[in-house]
C-alpha cells in the first residue's frame, strides 16, 4: 500500500475528482478528511472509505468563508492527530464570453478556485512545518497554461493556482513539503456535465484517471517532484462543446 496509514485532507470530496482521489488513496491505505459543502454527498463517500477498512471524517465547510477554514483542520488534527498530505479539488468553472460575464461569476470563480486554496494552504502550512513533512495536491487546469474563448475567468483562476503553487513550493522546500499542481484536460465530472450537457462523457478523460496522479504526488515515489504542473492526458477532440444556454 503506497498511502499506509497516512492521512489526507480533500477538499470538494462528495463527487468528480475529489470522490476518485478519496477512494484510490482510501484502498491504498490512507485515512481520509472528507471536506464539502453539501453534508449528504460527503457523508456517502465516507460510508465507501469505512467499507474499505480505513477511517473517514466527513467535514462541511464552505471554501469562500474565511472562518470555516481554522475548525475544519482543526477537527482533521482532533481525530487523526496529522495532516500529510491535501488535496484541493474544489472548484467552480463559470463560463461566459468577457462582455457577457458578471463581475459576481468572476469573484465566484477565484473565490473558491483560489482564495479558498490560499485560505486552507495557509492553514495547513504552520501544521506540515511542524510535522517536518507534507504533500499538497492544487487541482489546477489544462486552461491554466492556456487561454479559450468563453472561459477566461475559470482560465485566469487556474493560471492562478499554478503560480500560487509554483512559488508555495519554493517557500516550503526548506520544510520538506511539497507542493504541486495538476492540469486536466476535459475530465467526465458533474461540474463538466453541468457545462456541456450534450458531451458524450465517456469520451473525455475519468476522474479515477486523475484520481492516480493525484496518488502518485501524494505518495513517497513522488519524493522528488515539487513545484510541478502536470499535465494529465485527455481523450477525444480538443473541440469547445456548445456551451448551456
Amino acid at each position: 500500500m503506497r498511502m499506509k496509514d497516512k492521512v489526507v485532507l480533500i477538499t470538494g470530496a462528495g463527487r468528480g475528482i475529489g470522490q476518485a482521489a478519496a477512494m484510490l488513496l482510501a484502498r491504498e491505505g490512507a485515512d481520509i478528511v472528507l471536506n464539502a459543502e453539501i453534508p449528504d454527498e460527503i457523508e456517502r463517500v465516507a460510508d465507501d472509505v469505512r467499507a474499505l477498512g480505513r477511517r473517514a471524517l466527513p467535514v462541511v465547510a464552505d471554501m469562500l468563508v474565511e472562518e470555516s477554514i481554522g475548525p475544519l483542520v482543526e477537527a482533521a488534527l482532533r481525530e487523526f492527530g496529522r495532516i500529510d498530505g491535501m488535496v484541493y479539488s474544489a472548484g467552480v468553472a463559470i463560463h461566459n464570453p468577457v462582455a457577457e460575464l458578471s463581475t459576481r461569476d468572476w469573484d465566484l470563480n477565484f473565490g473558491v478556485n483560489v482564495r479558498g486554496m490560499f485560505l486552507l494552504c495557509r492553514a495547513l502550512v504552520p501544521v506540515m512545518v511542524r510535522q517536518g513533512h507534507g504533500t499538497i495536491v492544487n487541482i489546477s487546469s489544462k486552461l491554466g497554461k492556456e487561454g479559450s474563448a468563453t472561459r477566461a475567468a475559470y482560465s485566469a483562476s487556474k493560471h492562478a493556482v499554478i503560480g500560487f503553487t509554483k512559488s508555495l513550493a519554493l517557500e516550503m522546500k526548506p520544510y520538506g513539503i511539497r507542493v504541486n499542481a495538476i492540469c486536466p484536460g476535459p475530465v467526465a465530472t458533474p461540474l463538466r456535465a453541468r457545462n456541456y450537457p450534450n458531451e458524450d462523457p465517456s469520451t473525455i478523460t475519468q476522474p479515477e484517471e486523475v484520481a492516480q496522479v493525484i496518488l502518485f504526488l501524494c505518495s513517497d515515489e513522488s519524493s522528488a517532484v515539487s513545484g510541478a504542473a502536470i499535465d494529465v492526458a485527455w481523450k477525444g477532440q480538443d473541440i469547445l462543446p456548445t456551451l448551456k444556454k
